[in-house]
């Protein structure tokens, strides 16, 4: 039993994780051949004859159209997809400790593993085996989640496209065109962190004026050299809108006991003893 690592084996750890990343982001096609050859490993890990008919995809939806041809797929063909690459997190464990720790249970995962580094999403069935190929392009935030505001966060050949801003999957009309954005739609989305990425794209600005949000007050801040009014929303709160000197207008969330402007500020300043007239929280 492995009690304690060695200092070569912590040192190894890194490794493995910048390794593993490294696998997870990879953009390149799947290789089929290496793909059937650790497929294979892996159906008779589990005791399963490799089927005779391999097909390769270009992305999730051509690999469900295929298993529904086929005939393979259950209520939801999606769901029966295994992450391949995008296994990563859980395989690089096991990697490591088959590796570096010489534990040799792991060896029935080593068809997963080594197929890992070659294949995207791919459907294990007893009729046939779908594998398919990587995202050609992949846009990621400093956090490392799925994040682009002007285009795709993720492009798979053939044309399939996933929207994502700060990891939260998206409609592509919210990334692409949040100008046709109502606020009928905004209310209609029950997920909170989609509807508060609607409104931001759509701007905070123009949906207070679209609700009838109530101005309960407002200034010229001379030391900032910006215009700041305080809005009253029945749903969203209070909302500290600023215009400032280049004409960028940026709207911040402060709570409903907050009802100047001034203490919006220095509430969103983290200064309680109001010692300063900065806003510090964007």
């Amino acid at each position: 039993m492995i009690e304690k690592l060695t200092e070569e084996q912590e040192a190894q750890l890194e490794v493995y994780k910048d390794k593993w990343i490294k696998i997870g982001l990879e953009c390149k096609p799947c290789d089929l051949e290496e793909c059937k050859k650790y497929a294979k490993m892996a159906y008779e890990a589990a005791g399963l004859t490799f089927p005779d008919k391999v097909f390769h995809a270009k992305n999730p939806v051509e690999a469900a159209e295929i298993a529904k041809r086929e005939g393979c797929e259950s209520d939801n063909p999606v769901s029966d997809m295994m992450y391949g690459s995008h296994d990563a997190g859980w395989l690089s464990f096991y990697d490591y400790i088959y590796e570096v720790l010489g534990v040799k249970e792991v060896e029935p995962l080593l068809g997963l593993i080594n197929l890992a580094k070659h294949c995207g999403w791919w459907a294990a069935y007893d009729e046939c085996v779908i594998f398919q190929d990587r995202h050609i392009d992949l846009k990621l935030n400093e956090d490392g989640r799925l994040h682009n505001e002007d285009g795709p966060a993720v492009t798979y050949a053939g044309g399939f496209k996933v929207y994502a801003i700060d990891g939260v999957r998206l409609k592509e009309q919210i990334v692409m065109a949040p100008e046709t954005l109502t606020v009928e739609d905004i209310n209609a989305e029950q997920d909170m962190d989609i509807r508060s990425i609607m409104i931001e794209r759509h701007g905070w600005h123009k949906f207070l004026k679209v609700i009838n949000a109530t101005c309960v007050d407002e200034r010229e801040n001379h030391t900032e050299g910006t215009l700041e009014a305080l809005y009253e929303t029945e749903d969203f709160g209070n909302r500290l809108v600023v215009t400032c000197p280049t004409g960028r207008v940026f709207t911040m969330g402060v709570p409903q006991e907050v009802v100047s402007c001034e203490s919006a500020q220095y509430w969103l300043g983290n200064d309680e003893k109001q010692n300063f007239n900065v806003i510090g929280r964007t």
